[in-house]
């Protein structure tokens, strides 16, 4: 069979589907990056089983020409206190729950894979966030999103809102009084966003409530949208994370009770600001994008949780840039920060020692992680707390190893937007089987997975995918 299947072809045989009835797609290497929707059959042989209603029997296909396959992602209700983030050495980066950590190894708790056991010197660092509770994780799909354009103008593909225009989208997720929003933005050219949260309608790129963060170059500001007012409050601040990248993880923390809202870019606190009008504003539940110029842009791994409104965290950040009673001064006045930077801190575990939610930090070795509950050996005394409570774990030193580039890698790609490469092995349509020098041998469910790449090494097949804009 002609790998390169007609384009019109192929255009009669999909279907506009809905994120829940999603179907499987499989692209392929060549130039026109053909694509063929249908279900995954059996991988043997180096070549992948394929089931499509345009095929007249279930079809192989060499993997060598495979450039990737789409799959129908699941995230499940789970609950958990903590969630880490481990970095591995081809940086590449896979979350779960902290079970437990020796000198040779760190341990993982997952819902896709089980517990999952990583060698120390293939592991870079370990952060840990809270979870508190999730109120929206996305996008799966366009269903529930709300276009500001006649003619929709936003797509969706690989877990990503895509758009070239500067029409809006947006959806009411239920924004609790205290909440974090948190997303991952990539643009082409100069970074032009207005973030637009607690609205109460999406349906205009300009809502009439709520309050509007415009990022635009290097800075970012931030104004009420009430009835007849649009009023800027705060001051502006620079984000150089803007210009070095073309993408960035942003995280906003707001209260409509207290009108503090606090500025995330890249985990780094890029400003505070409060609403002193707060009191007397209508808020919704609503959040938007809105482009401000034409140049591609993707939005992707948007969650919604509940924040407690704590500013311990934030004190601490702020005291070593102003000093503790200037910080908290110009917290309440609404300003961002435009005094001059300071030496740069230490990233959590560069100094020796751990740090914790509240600005602490402890100094010790980690004995024991058991049901939740960490154990420190201090110089002092044995401490006992809560994982949620550690935002790091300092690791003991050791000789980091890259790993070995094998024949038959594959990258899966979480929802999330995180991924792990390791070498495929088995495959059936409910999991996927692989090894890997950090990990061993694990069997992940496929469910947890939108995408995953093949021929991950080959350079002609990347400048393919690097033309898709994967």
């Amino acid at each position: 069979m002609n790998f390169r299947l007609s384009l019109a072809v192929l255009a009669a045989s999909l279907v506009i589907v809905t994120a829940a009835d999603q179907p499987s797609v499989l692209s392929f290497a060549n130039k026109e990056m053909d694509q063929l929707s249908g279900t995954f059959d059996s991988l043997n042989a180096g070549q992948l089983v394929w089931v499509s209603p345009i095929l007249e029997k279930p079809t192989p296909f060499w993997l060598k020409s495979v450039l990737e396959l789409t799959v129908p992602a699941t995230l499940p209700d789970f609950k958990a206190t903590h969630e880490a983030t481990l970095t591995l050495m081809n940086a590449n980066t896979i979350r779960g729950q902290i079970a437990a950590v020796t000198d040779d190894t760190i341990t993982i708790d997952t819902w896709y894979a089980g517990r999952l056991n990583f060698r120390r010197v293939m592991v870079k660092q370990v952060d840990i966030d809270e979870q508190p509770s999730l109120v929206f994780s996305g996008p799966i799909g366009l269903d529930g999103w709300i276009q500001t354009a006649e003619v929709p103008t936003w797509t969706y593909e690989y877990g990503t809102l895509r758009t070239s225009t500067n029409q809006g989208i947006g959806r009411d997720v239920g924004l609790p009084d205290g909440c974090s929003i948190g997303f991952e933005v990539a643009w082409e050219g100069n970074l032009r966003l207005n973030f637009n949260f607690f609205t109460d309608a999406v349906t205009s790129d300009s809502p009439t409530r709520g309050y509007q963060i415009s990022c635009q170059g290097s800075y970012a500001s931030i104004r009420g949208m009430q009835q007849n007012a649009g009023m800027q409050f705060g001051d502006g601040a620079n984000i150089p994370e803007f210009k070095e990248n073309e993408k960035v993880r942003i995280e906003v923390r707001a209260s409509r009770t207290s009108g503090h809202i606090c500025l995330y870019v890249n985990g780094r606190c890029a400003a505070l600001w409060k609403d002193p009008g707060v009191a007397k504003a209508k808020l919704g539940k609503c959040i938007q994008f809105v482009p401000q110029g034409k140049e591609a842009i993707r939005i992707s791994g948007i969650k919604v949780a509940v924040w407690d409104g704590s500013l311990d965290e934030l004190a601490d950040e702020q005291g070593a840039l102003l000093g503790m009673g200037m910080g908290l001064r110009r917290f309440q006045l609404g300003g961002g920060i435009q005094e001059p930077k300071p030496e740069p801190k230490p990233k959590a575990g560069e100094d020796g020692r751990m740090k914790l939610r509240n600005g602490d930090s402890i100094a010790g070795e980690v004995t024991a992680v058991v049901e939740g509950e960490i154990t420190i050996k201090t110089p002092y005394a044995e401490v006992k707390l809560p994982v949620a409570r550690v935002r790091n774990i300092v690791l003991k030193p050791a000789a980091l190893e890259e790993p070995i580039r094998r024949n038959g890698d594959v990258r899966a790609w979480f929802v999330d937007g995180s991924s792990i490469v390791f070498c495929l092995d088995a495959m059936t349509a409910e999991a996927i089987t692989g090894h890997s020098q950090s990990f061993g041998t694990a069997t992940f469910k496929l469910a947890a997975f939108n995408r995953l790449e093949f021929n991950i090494y080959d350079p002609q097949i990347n400048d393919l995918r690097a033309k898709k804009g994967l």
